[in-house]
């Protein structure tokens, strides 16, 4: 049998939003066309309450499905499950209590929806054999949650078929300084562990269990790691074998600028040089990212360094990044703000909330409670709550 398997389309992301309709539209078109089946291991949106003009286009693109004659592939459902098989993510995940996206999809029958439970395909082949392939689907949840749902799922594999776990977690093998869950952690005798939420490609064997992570259909992060490009996979079940397919995805491009003790002329110039290097005149308007990085003469303040000229200058050739990480401040001034730091006995959180409160001091909401946003943010079912309070406030004001 051979798996179609593409994670992380993130539909509507808006800094690239027409990268994220178009690539992940070629990535299911082309899934489907070479696949027996297609698995999708979770975030389909950036959002988890994405506009209406954005689930109008993640239907547009799933409905290809539709479209493909699934009977020829001798495929079916135990259970009458159409092989477009989806999982939520964190991006698209909501309450219990809601309807998350992923759902939404579901009962537009233009997806089967796998989350916490179990589906089963059956593939008849031309010699009269069956294969089985059973798909265990976890949904993406919180780090603190991810062990007690495994828990209560309890997930066992299946005699008889192709078991695949497919979840939308942080694996901290893969990023071991990260929140998550180990692959050791993840129940045993899995042929195959999927997991979406990273946005790089990975396979990775440990302790007999194999990992597969598909990454991303359209670049977010801007990593270094996001250089390659995008790619569905395709899995054969039969001989084990993992290819990833190439999409047609914008280039990226990522690279930094070291500097000592140096004056805006001269960063610009470096900061020019290291652009032109990475252009690439049969790239059309490729994504590039530049972090400079170093210190400046004394004298002369990060904030006063505008890049606002260079931007526009290569506006044309590429879409373009810079990013800031030059450093004015000397090695006494800051032993001296961490020793302050310390002799307050300031938590990591206190630090956060007195740095933001310096830096509101010289805007419009420097009367703003951000002790009481801090804590309301730390859900992440609040953040619209916030951002109707801070609206709200700005309109009194006004009136």
């Amino acid at each position: 049998m051979i798996v179609g398997i593409l994670s992380d389309t993130h539909v509507g992301y808006p800094r690239f939003y027409d990268d994220s309709i178009r690539q992940s539209e070629e990535a299911f078109r082309k899934a489907c066309d070479s696949s027996d089946i297609v698995l999708i291991a979770g975030d389909i949106f950036d959002t988890k309450t994405p506009k209406f003009e954005v689930i109008a286009k993640a239907m547009e693109i799933l409905s290809y499905g539709k479209e493909v004659n699934w009977a020829s592939k001798h495929i079916k459902g135990e259970n009458g499950e159409f092989p477009v098989v989806a999982i939520h993510g964190t991006h698209d995940r909501r309450s219990k209590e809601m309807i998350n996206p992923v759902q939404l999809l579901e009962r537009a029958k233009l997806i089967t929806n796998t989350s916490d439970r179990v589906v089963v395909f059956a593939k008849t082949n031309q010699d009269g054999t069956t294969e089985k392939l059973a798909i265990h689907g976890i949904g993406g949840t919180t780090d603190d949650a991810i062990r007690s749902t495994i828990k209560e799922l309890n997930f066992r594999p299946i005699p008889g078929a192709y078991n695949i776990l497919m979840l939308h977690q942080t694996i901290t093998d893969v990023i071991p300084m990260a929140d998550g869950i180990a692959l050791d952690e993840l129940p045993p005798g899995f042929d195959l562990y999927l997991c979406g939420h990273i946005h790089k490609r990975v396979v990775m064997e440990k302790n007999g269990r194999r990992l597969l992570i598909p990454g991303s259909t359209v670049i977010t992060q801007l990593k270094k790691e996001e250089e390659e490009p995008r790619a569905y996979v395709q899995l054969n079940t039969k001989t084990n074998e993992i290819k990833f397919i190439d999409l047609d995805s914008r280039p990226f491009h990522c690279g930094e600028i070291q500097v000592d003790q140096k004056d805006s002329a001269y960063v610009m110039t470096e900061l020019r040089k290291k652009i032109d290097s990475m252009l690439d005149q049969k790239e059309e308007m490729p994504i590039i990212r530049v972090v400079v990085k170093g210190t400046l003469k004394q004298g002369i303040k990060r904030e006063n360094l505008s890049f606002q000229d260079v931007y526009k200058e290569y506006e044309e050739r590429c879409m373009l990044q810079i990013d800031n990480e030059l450093d004015e401040q000397g090695l006494k001034e800051k032993l001296e703000s961490l020793r302050k730091m310390y002799e307050q006995k300031l938590s990591v959180r206190e630090i956060g909330i007195e740095s933001i409160k310096k830096k509101l001091q010289s805007t419009e909401a420097k009367d703003m409670d951000v002790e009481f946003l801090m804590s309301m943010l730390q859900d992440d079912d609040n953040i619209d709550m916030v951002v109707e309070e801070l609206m709200k406030k700005k309109r009194e004001k006004k009136e």
